[in-house]
């Protein structure tokens, strides 16, 4: 047979359909459990066959769900505590009520879209400028999985809520160290335990994207960012607090 027969019965040869697919992903519902107690496991699976939006659905609706539970005094008590006393007989008369659902909307919205605009900023960070080799896909899948991790934080947290009327309360790091006081304790308050378990997961996942990269530097980045962001925010409370 000639080099040309032998091309011709390639090209005629019936590509296999299996063979530009990618590897099956772990059904809906293993993730969640995944991504809790499987971390490595579950971001090596998904790696080649990246998935987000109905995980980044699902945390959002839990959002959501965390606020519904929480009752409307506890907003009410949010804004009256930045509020001049001579107005808080007037926030009083306000529909609670309405604000809370109007709360439970915008927070499942700004929870959705969340990984997304968190993915825009890892992305810039590990890709652009560390020169990892991952797709922005595989960013907004990381960090749309670990946002469970945030979900059972927010269910965590409801029956704080819902004890001191504050639907702000959350588990920081301030809350271990409850005798300190002052700029420390209020940088500490701003870290989340759940974000920063959130932080290292998503550290290992996105460490995994790229074969030369490990785990704890990209924990570590990730978690670097939270301090800034609470030291920020201690920052601005000992300026305007009263």
């Amino acid at each position: 047979m000639t080099d040309y027969q032998e091309t011709w019965d390639q090209e005629r040869m019936p590509e296999d359909p299996g063979a530009d697919e990618p590897p099956p992903r772990p059904n809906f519902f293993k993730r969640i459990g995944m991504v809790l107690f499987k971390p490595a496991e579950l971001f090596d699976a998904l790696a080649p066959n990246p998935a987000w939006f109905p995980m980044a659905a699902l945390v959002g609706a839990v959002a959501g769900l965390s606020l519904l539970l929480t009752p409307a005094e506890a907003f009410y008590q949010v804004a009256a505590a930045s509020a001049p006393p001579d107005q808080q007989a007037e926030l009083r008369n306000q529909p609670w009520e309405l604000y809370k659902y109007m709360a439970v909307i915008f927070g499942a919205v700004f929870v959705l879209v969340l990984p997304v605009l968190l993915s825009l900023l890892s992305y810039m960070i590990f890709v652009f400028m560390r020169g990892d080799e991952a797709t922005f896909k595989q960013h907004v899948c990381v960090m749309s999985h670990t946002g469970v991790i945030s979900a059972v934080g927010a269910l965590a947290t409801v029956p704080l809520r819902i004890i001191n009327m504050n639907v702000q309360e959350t588990l920081s790091l301030g809350d271990l160290v409850p005798f300190l006081d002052g700029f420390l304790y209020n940088m500490l308050n701003g870290m989340d335990l759940f974000a920063i378990w959130a932080c290292v997961v998503a550290g290992l996942g996105l460490s995994m994207l790229d074969p030369r990269r490990r785990w704890g530097p990209t924990a570590a980045v990730l978690v670097g960012i939270l301090v800034v962001f609470a030291t920020a925010g201690a920052t601005l409370q000992a300026i305007f607090a009263p």
